[in-house]
C-alpha cells in the first residue's frame, strides 16, 4: 500500500487503478495486523501503520472521485475513520508520528475540496466555493501544524518535513495565487535537490512546478512593463499634440505702450 502510493505520486498525475490497488492493499494490511495487534506491540505499532496508509490512500481515491468497488463519498468515509482511528492510538506518540496523522489529515481536507470542485462530491449546508475555500484553509492550518513538529524534530532538511512544505506551498497557491506559494516551492525544490539528487521523480516535479511560477511571474511582469511604456508613449503624443493645437502670440498681437 506504501509502494503503490509513492509510486503514484512519482507520477505526473495519480493513476486510479493505483490508488485502487493501494487502497485494496491497505484494506488487507489493516485486517492482519488488527487481528494480531492485542499479542505483540509490534503489530500494534504496524497497525497504526496501516491505518496511516489506508487513510493516505483512501483520501486519493477520494479525489479521484472513487474507484474499483468505493464512491467519492465511500472513499471519504474510509480515510476519515482511518485517520480518526489512527489519532486516538497516537495520542502519546512522539512529535514526530503525530505529525504523521496531522499531515495525512491535511491531504484529506486538501482532497476533499478538490471532489467538490470536480463535481465528485456535493455539499447541501454550504455553498461550493464556501466550502471548498474552508477545506483549502483547514488543510494549511494542518500541514503548517505538522511542519512545525517535523521541524522541531529533523529540521528542514528532511523527507518528512519536505512534505508539508511541498502542502504549504500548494496551499497557498490555491487560496492567494501563484506568486503566493512561491517562496515555499523554491525552498522544496532546493531541499529535494540535495536529498534526492536532482534526477529523483520528485525534483523533477518539484523543478516543473517552480520554473513554471517563475516563468509566468516574469511574463507578467514583462506585460506590466510593456503596458507602462505603452501607457507612457501614449499620454507623451497626446501632450505633443495639445501643445501643437495652442497658438503661442505674435509681436503684432502684443499691445502697443505709450500709444
Amino acid at each position: 500500500a506504501e509502494l503503490l502510493n509513492k509510486w503514484a505520486a512519482s507520477s505526473n498525475e495519480y493513476s486510479k487503478d493505483i490508488m485502487i490497488r493501494a487502497a485494496e492493499h491497505s484494506v488487507n494490511a489493516v485486517e492482519v495486523f488488527s487481528n494480531q495487534m492485542t499479542e505483540n506491540q509490534e503489530y500494534a505499532t504496524k497497525y497504526c501503520s496501516g491505518l496511516y496508509w489506508m487513510g493516505l490512500n483512501f483520501a486519493t481515491l477520494c479525489r479521484l472521485g472513487g474507484g474499483g468497488k468505493w464512491t467519492t463519498q465511500q472513499a471519504y468515509d474510509i480515510a476519515n475513520s482511518s485517520l480518526s482511528d489512527c489519532e486516538r492510538l497516537r495520542q502519546s506518540s512522539p512529535d514526530e508520528t503525530r505529525a504523521e496523522v496531522i499531515f495525512a489529515q491535511g491531504v484529506l481536507c486538501f482532497c476533499k475540496a478538490e471532489a467538490v470542485i470536480a463535481g465528485y462530491l456535493r455539499s447541501t449546508k454550504m455553498d461550493k466555493e464556501q466550502l471548498v475555500e474552508r477545506k483549502f484553509m483547514q488543510a494549511l492550518q494542518l500541514f503548517e501544524q505538522a511542519n512545525q513538529l517535523w521541524t522541531a524534530v529533523y529540521g528542514e532538511k528532511h523527507l518528512e518535513t519536505v512534505k508539508a512544505i511541498t502542502m504549504i506551498g500548494t496551499l497557498l497557491h490555491r487560496l492567494q495565487g501563484a506568486q503566493a506559494g512561491m517562496e515555499w516551492f523554491r525552498k522544496e525544490l532546493k531541499i529535494r535537490e540535495e536529498l534526492q539528487g536532482e534526477m529523483h521523480p520528485r525534483t523533477q516535479q518539484a523543478r516543473r512546478m517552480f520554473t513554471s511560477l517563475l516563468d509566468a511571474k516574469l511574463q507578467a511582469e514583462r506585460k506590466d512593463q510593456a503596458d507602462c511604456n505603452a501607457g507612457g508613449a501614449q499620454r507623451t503624443t497626446s501632450g505633443d499634440s495639445a501643445a501643437s493645437d495652442t497658438q503661442m502670440p505674435t509681436d503684432d498681437a502684443k499691445p502697443a505702450h505709450g500709444s
